[in-house]
């Protein structure tokens, strides 16, 4: 179990910042959220709808970011910043096209894709307006994007870090101002809340634009003058399977909600209130394994393939590790669940208990996987994870999770459906990753 001190710094120095960032972006609804709830449920059901929209595009944005991240830290480990500055370019006119056309899209259909939402027309009106300042901060956002992709490849993680922190407090203040009017502010409630949203993007984008006019080394001009069709083609040809694989997972996360909401009220609370935690969980693992593939993709670049092996063993160690001491921390989780939450029916309760097996030993698949996948798509192998993804998903897993619930199973048969995808995607993982690293071990 010996593990390079080297390796382990490598990617702590990488990990612990972007885990920090994700835990912020996700307290950022939370912000929203806790100065909008005294407005009562119509805003507060407003919000989660129109929160649910923007969160869904925006999370493409960081798909496609993503992909780009693997491109520009192999332009980084080649030390190539012409190529760098290229790249950028390319990631600049992918993520804003994207946030354009999305734009257009619910500027054109917005109205009719609420009426599917919900039925109540003040809850929509709210929404709306919440949305259409949104999606001006999803063009700002989609700046952003890029620059922490290139930051994030160029090792320096902490100046997006950096960011969050100073654009948490200007959302907070400037919202809770707007949302309801004090000193002299006018009292614009729910809109107040998108309005310091936005406010704190633009805050964060100027920052971010600084930091990035001090790296004196990119000519992102020039990469803008000289970007031609074919690097932008090529460009979209490795990221699409990136975001394409969020789409799938995404809508598939979003099927099994759909599915669970059919369960009793009692069993459906029970995983709506695990949720949460598990996915701020997977933040520190999904961290490493983001970390891991950025260093991979840089011994690409630096043409030093011949220390992936060891490396992606360490890295492997370790999070196996970590997803061990998650699991514990849900053990933890699941023995004191009714001092977490003191007013549950004994129903829920109960139920909680039925799933908790579950949600304690789906760390430790789940992030093995989220390793191989990532690592996979460093080397080039996004279609493959794609592949993956998709059958484990939508051929096995939630057909099955909708005949067990058309036939009423138990709740820890339904929610168990969610480990059994993972353990499916374990062994193509294990194999895809193991051919990649025997060939890296050969050829060096």
């Amino acid at each position: 179990m010996f593990i390079s001190k080297h390796n382990f710094s490598q990617n702590i120095s990488l990990a612990w910042p972007m885990a920090l960032n994700a835990i912020l972006f996700q307290s950022m609804v939370l912000v929203d959220l806790l100065l909008v709830a005294p407005l009562g449920e119509v805003s507060i059901a407003a919000l989660g709808i129109a929160g649910a929209i923007v969160a869904f595009f925006a999370g493409i944005q960081t798909a496609l970011a993503n992909g780009s991240q693997m491109i520009i830290a192999r332009a980084t480990g080649a030390n190539d910043f012409i190529k760098i500055s290229r790249d950028m370019a390319a990631a600049w006119v992918l993520n804003v096209s994207f946030s354009l056309i999305v734009c257009l899209a619910l500027w054109l259909s917005l109205d009719s894709l609420l009426a599917l939402v919900t039925q109540q027309n003040e809850v929509a009106q709210q929404a709306s307006l919440y949305i259409s300042i949104g999606m001006i901060s999803l063009l700002f956002s989609s700046l952003t994007q890029v620059l922490i992709a290139y930051f994030n490849a160029s090792r320096q993680t902490r100046i997006p870090l950096y960011g969050f922190m100073l654009e948490i407090p200007f959302n907070f203040s400037i919202s809770l101002v707007l949302i309801h009017g004090l000193w002299g502010a006018p009292e614009l409630g729910l809109q107040g809340a998108a309005l310091g949203s936005l406010a704190a993007t633009l805050i964060r984008v100027t920052y971010l634009m600084v930091q990035v006019s001090r790296q004196s080394q990119l000519h992102i001009v020039d990469g803008f003058k000289y970007l031609g069709r074919s690097r932008i083609k090529s460009h979209v040809k490795e990221v699409w399977p990136i975001a394409a694989n969020f789409i799938t997972l995404m809508s598939g996360m979003t099927l099994y909600q759909m599915l669970f909401a059919q369960m009793s009220v009692y069993a459906y609370a029970a995983i709506t209130l695990v949720y949460p935690w598990i996915r701020i969980g997977s933040q520190f693992v999904s961290s490493w394994a983001h970390a891991t593939a950025i260093n991979v993709s840089q011994f690409i670049g630096k043409k030093e393939q011949h220390k992936i092996p060891d490396f992606i063993s360490d890295a492997v160690k370790i999070i196996i590790g970590l997803s061990i001491a998650l699991s514990l921390v849900f053990v933890v989780f699941s023995l004191s669940v009714q001092w977490v939450y003191p007013l549950l029916e004994p129903e829920t309760l109960a139920m909680l208990a039925l799933i908790a097996p579950i949600y304690i030993v789906l760390p430790i698949v789940r992030t093995y996987n989220t390793i191989c996948g990532n690592t996979l798509r460093a080397m080039g192998d996004s279609y493959l994870v794609l592949r993956i993804h998709a059958f484990s998903q939508w051929a096995i897993a939630l057909p099955l999770c909708a005949l067990s619930v058309y036939l009423g199973a138990p709740i820890y048969i339904v929610f168990g459906i969610v480990l059994f995808e993972e353990l499916i995607k374990y062994l193509p993982f294990k194999r895809a990753l193991g051919k990649r690293v025997a060939s890296y071990r050969e050829s060096a």
